[in-house]
């Protein structure tokens, strides 16, 4: 073991029977079972509010989570040369697996269970919260003037990509003011007041390579994205996630949203604010500003497939929103 694994166990009163470097920490086999040491890039404060978050769950009847272990100080992080670590029990499972309708059904399930047991959180006394809840025209606005912008840029540009771009940028553009326009115009911030009263929280990152099935219950994991949000926010996401797997099928949707309601209510208010949250033209968005601001992980194939999966969906996508009533 390095002097770091060492000093790390006996912070937590491990007995490390053997131990492998497992993606930016260890895992580690000790007298409790495999326990996985992860070196965080978040802060001491935003960890005592995850901590408090996943706790709040537990109490609350939500067990099938990765809790943090606590130290020999009572803290769910420990501090080595300058990173925080926080450890806990590995989860051993499959991911879920969207194409699956069983799968998506309980992964719905699931999310109501986490709602509801959310509601009433009070952040631990010096953690950092995040809260995220009335801020989603700004995040739009933001988001268009930066598709703007990198309209400009393409212009300049001879690729595929720049002529794929600027021949769909007014259709996107438009989708995406429209959605600033109605949210808007809707019941969004009477909506975030009074979820921010009851305390609610999303896991921010719902997605199914946080799923996991294990001995046929499914347990969520990796809640460093967690914050106060509207609960809609998870539930777009997870739609969204499925909806690019079945051409944009709305009963697919119908399937998510009420598996979803035998655990959680939703109002028609909610409802109609994931819609504009799920006409926003997110993808658009994230696959243009990977293009032009990142570094350029991808290949100029790859950019431009994705950039195809974006234009193929326009139909899909224009049916989905017409029939969206479907889900009220």
């Amino acid at each position: 073991m390095q002097d770091r694994e060492r000093e790390l166990a006996c912070k937590y009163n491990l007995e490390v029977k053997s131990s492998v470097p497992y993606k930016d920490g260890y895992l580690l086999n000790t007298q409790r079972g495999k326990i996985f040491l992860k070196k965080s890039l978040l802060s001491a404060e935003r960890i005592l509010f995850i901590y408090g978050a996943k706790e709040h769950l537990y109490n609350n009847g939500f067990k099938n989570l990765d809790r943090y272990l606590c130290n020999e100080e009572g803290l769910p992080y420990s501090s080595i040369d300058g990173f925080n670590y926080t450890a806990c029990e590995v989860i051993e499972g499959s991911e879920c697996n969207f194409d699956n309708t069983d799968d998506v059904i309980k992964a719905s399930v699931m999310l109501g269970s986490l709602h509801k047991s959310s509601m009433g959180y009070v952040p631990p006394e010096g953690s950092k919260s995040r809260d995220d809840l009335g801020k989603l025209p700004c995040f739009f606005g933001k988001r268009l003037e930066e598709i703007k912008k990198l309209k400009k840029v393409a212009k300049k540009g001879r690729t595929k990509f720049d002529y794929m771009f600027l021949e769909h940028f007014d259709y996107f553009n438009c989708l995406g003011e429209d959605a600033i326009s109605m949210l808007l115009n809707s019941q969004y911030e009477q909506i975030a007041d009074n979820s921010r009263k009851q305390g609610i929280f999303c896991h921010h990152d719902f997605t199914h390579h946080n799923i996991l099935q294990s001995a046929e219950k499914f347990f969520l994991i990796n809640f460093d994205y967690c914050c106060f949000e509207l609960k809609v926010y998870d539930l777009a996401n997870l739609i969204r996630r499925k909806m690019r797997k079945c051409k944009w099928d709305i009963n697919e949707a119908k399937i998510i949203v009420d598996s979803y309601r035998t655990v959680e209510k939703i109002s028609s208010e909610e409802l109609l604010i994931m819609k504009i949250m799920l006409q926003f033209p997110q993808k658009f968005w994230r696959v243009v500003n990977k293009y032009y601001n990142s570094k350029r992980s991808w290949s100029e194939k790859s950019f431009v497939f994705k950039m195809q999966e974006v234009i193929d969906e326009i139909e899909c996508h224009k049916k989905f929103l017409e029939n969206y009533e479907v889900l009220c």
